[in-house]
């Protein structure tokens, strides 16, 4: 799958796991959590894409670990995480036992295909519904100082696409719109990192006008008149 699909599910997963335990992860590490196990991307040649990073038995250690050093966040956090395996099984396989086995499970639909497209693209809508129901929409339509953190998962989406492009000599623009499916895919991207954008430049334009207030340091969306109340306590168990 590609990054709009598993950052979008990410964020799908990670909230709503969130609300079941009781505790709000910021948007940007509910968009940020998908992504990370192609972060592998990054260290190639020394790590073989969707290899380490899409085990099973590397990631499912690492989760525990995180729920039980941040309890709530780090189940909400976990559940974008293992969304990636999920989405990635879905159009294609993953090695849920590397490195003990090159063993791949998944049902294969095919990536790119329409059935890829079908999820990617509904997720994207599936998240902005989310989005303006829980009130994450306030980081992208006013100013608010934690908007800036978007940054993380924009400058991620876009560097590991063109890092992936450039290292299998792949033309994003003629790939992009090579065919109907590809082209729905690009402007489904091409969407997500514009609200992310200007996500960004809400977050700049709140730190440059309230430069005395601390930032945030909570998943909750704080108006820039209030500066209490509305912390989320990090290690909230269900």
């Amino acid at each position: 799958m590609f990054l709009l699909g598993h950052s979008c599910w990410s964020y799908i997963f990670s909230k709503l796991t969130g609300r079941r335990v009781k505790v709000n992860l910021p948007a940007y590490m509910a968009l940020l959590a998908g992504v990370l196990p192609d972060f592998d991307i990054y260290f190639k040649p020394l790590i073989q894409h969707h290899t380490y990073t899409h085990s099973l038995i590397i990631l499912l250690p690492i989760c525990v670990v995180l729920v039980i050093r941040f309890k709530g966040l780090g189940t909400a956090f976990s559940a974008g995480i293992l969304s990636h395996l999920m989405a990635d099984s879905i159009v294609g396989t993953i090695p849920p036992l590397y490195p003990l086995s090159n063993f791949q499970i998944g049902i294969s639909l095919g990536i790119p295909s329409p059935a890829d497209t079908a999820l990617e693209v509904g997720a994207l809508g599936l998240v902005l519904v989310l989005a303006y129901l829980n009130g994450d929409y306030k980081l992208v339509a006013k100013s608010h100082r934690e908007s800036v953190y978007l940054v993380i998962p924009l400058v991620s989406i876009v560097t590991l696409t063109l890092l992936f492009a450039g290292d299998n000599n792949v033309s994003l623009a003629a790939f992009a719109f090579s065919r109907k499916a590809l082209t729905l895919i690009t402007i489904g991207h091409a969407a997500l990192t514009g609200f992310l954008s200007l996500g960004v430049l809400q977050g700049v334009r709140a730190v440059i006008s309230y430069p005395q207030q601390p930032g945030p340091t909570s998943g909750a969306v704080i108006d820039e008149h209030e500066t209490s109340g509305h912390a989320l306590q990090g290690n909230t168990s269900p």
